[in-house]
């Protein structure tokens, strides 16, 4: 992909989010991994700025916040002073969230001061009503009307900078209690956010008018535009709007007294709340809790020791949590962390017919590499989450962009913290699997009375009397940044019944021990794996576990160990 190919691209992104943002999202995404790969500094910025707005639209305003810093600080650096003030306006959306309205005012006043500069007119009319929202959200009312009617008033105005005119001033009339008048507005603007597909103010609309209809208990109209907000929420990916929306039709049947329909969405409106903070939790975890828990590893150990011990419950916990696992249920996991917290993890997620399974080896282990494995399971979860169906190779590849950005990672510096990890996809409807690794291979063992292998790639056999064991290298590269990143492999195979497969990390296999103290070495497992075949999922663990102690004996366990296995 060109630089040229990059703008053009970026560019649609930007004009999508309004009409479709998750498509929006989705190709920012991808513009930015290839406008780091080629350190283009203007696809990177663009991609940020896009990403900006999505994070905020999706009530993430951590990641909001952060990729519209970045993007800011690459435009002031190319004095791209437009595409500064567009940015400067995303960040003023996050401070409206975060009701700290004296930045937004003079985020909002520096953004229109750059836009007459360049000759904006639309985007100082935009400009014009953010600072009206932002004297509206302050009580004052007065300057909130005249921002408005100038924005009604300017030939140069916007549809959407029109719709939020019209639907601003009518909250000024709901806070007067004047539901009339306040409806009549909503209406103005949604009328014209429908025109121009607008979906994020025509959630914004219908939730007002929600409220409107509500205080006049007109229950019927209530939970019809109620209904409608959380219809285009959940299309759009709105959580904020669809957990409001949640809300009022909580409120709405509980007025009536139908208490068993108003539990019932209150709850559904409790989890959303509890999803928003948590993704706002991670992100703050990653820039602020870590920094925080080094700085005080001299002065406070004991109290550190405590705290890691609770971390490993977490962890145990994130790791162990029920998934609405249905479709692996004869498996075994030997996991066993060298310290209190552990720089391996297992993963697992299931979708109808489909499930991913994967095991990870995060660099370092103890603290450092268990804060991985958390960036691991959460971008895991994320990149499966809004990627249908995606193959192990090309979550590979994003998860490494994700890492790279989230660790800030250079090709000309030392950070080159990531993961080797082997991650599976199985379709249990047709008994086909889909295999990628980094460094970590796969281990497929069958019986002599199936069909011999299938396979679309070079492997490794061991055979025995009654069974053969397949092995799959991974691509000798890491997932992290690199001298040279190119696409993870995707392996195609054709699973048959009682095939059993095995994950695992490097742990077992590079333990020292034995009389001579030398390391229990891959062949060693291989061969291992292949001998107790005619064993159930849970003997085999046992064997796992206990040829691992004798091994290790009285030496010093080197590092974290995980290995997964199970059967078809």
């Amino acid at each position: 992909m060109t630089n040229t190919e990059i703008d053009i691209l970026n560019k649609e992104a930007w004009s999508m989010r309004l009409l479709d943002i998750q498509t929006s999202y989705k190709n920012a995404l991808e513009i930015l991994s290839s406008s780091e790969a080629r350190d283009y500094k203007k696809g990177i910025a663009d991609s940020c700025k896009v990403l900006g707005y999505c994070f905020w639209r999706f009530s993430d305003y951590s990641l909001s916040l952060s990729h519209s810093l970045r993007a800011l600080e690459i435009y002031k650096n190319l004095n791209d002073l437009k595409n500064e003030a567009d940015t400067l306006n995303n960040i003023g959306a996050v401070y409206m969230f975060q009701n700290d309205n004296e930045k937004r005012l003079e985020v909002n006043l520096k953004c229109k001061e750059i836009r007459i500069q360049v000759g904006d007119l639309e985007g100082v009319s935009s400009s014009e009503g953010n600072i009206g929202e932002t004297y509206l959200e302050m009580g004052d009312f007065e300057n909130a009307q005249k921002r408005f009617n100038s924005v009604l008033n300017d030939e140069n105005s916007s549809p959407q900078g029109i719709a939020w005119a019209y639907h601003n001033i009518g909250r000024i009339f709901s806070i007067q209690n004047e539901w009339d008048k306040a409806i009549d507005f909503y209406f103005k603007g949604l009328n014209v956010s429908l025109s121009a597909q607008y979906n994020v103010l025509i959630v914004d609309s219908y939730l007002e008018i929600t409220d409107t209809y509500l205080h006049q208990n007109n229950f019927d109209l209530a939970t019809e535009n109620a209904e409608k907000s959380l219809n285009v929420s959940r299309r759009i990916g709105a959580k904020e709007g669809e957990k409001k929306a949640l809300y009022y039709l909580s409120k709405i049947y509980e007025s009536q007294g139908v208490f068993e329909k108003s539990l019932k969405y209150h709850k559904r409106f409790h989890t959303k709340e509890i999803e928003i903070s948590r993704d706002t939790e991670i992100e703050r975890l990653k820039t602020t809790q870590i920094k925080v828990a080094f700085d005080k590893i001299e002065e406070q150990k004991n109290e550190l020791v405590d705290s890691i011990k609770y971390a490993e419950q977490i962890q145990n916990a994130v790791l162990t949590t029920d998934q609405n696992q249905k479709l692996l249920t004869n498996f075994f996991v030997f996991y066993k962390p060298k310290d209190i917290v552990s720089g391996d993890f297992y993963w697992y997620y299931e979708k109808d017919n489909i499930f991913y399974t994967c095991v990870a080896d995060c660099t370092g282990h103890g603290v450092p590499g268990a804060f991985l494995t958390m960036l691991g399971t959460t971008f895991l979860n994320i990149i499966v989450t809004i990627n249908d169906s995606i193959s192990p190779a090309h979550i590979l590849d994003r998860l490494r962009s994700r890492l790279i950005y989230s660790l800030s990672q250079q090709s000309n510096t030392a950070n080159k913290d990531g993961m080797d990890i082997t991650l599976i996809k199985v379709d249990k409807s047709n008994l086909t699997a889909e295999w990628a690794g980094a460094y970590n291979p796969l281990i497929l063992v069958r019986s002599f009375s199936s069909p011999d292998f299938t396979l679309d790639s070079k492997h490794r056999m061991l055979t025995n009397k009654s069974h053969q064991l397949l092995e799959i290298k991974g691509d000798k590269q890491p997932v992290s940044i690199g001298e040279k990143m190119v696409p993870f492999t995707n392996h195609t195979i054709k699973l048959e019944p009682n095939d059993c497969i095995y994950l695992f990390s490097d742990g077992y296999a590079d333990q020292f021990g034995g009389k001579l103290g030398k390391k229990f070495m891959s062949l060693n497992l291989k061969k291992l794996l292949l001998d107790f075949q005619s064993e159930s999922m849970e003997k085999q663990n046992k064997i796992v576990e206990s040829t691992f102690e004798k091994w290790k004996g009285q030496f010093e366990q080197i590092d974290d160990v995980c290995l997964l296995g199970f059967k078809i």
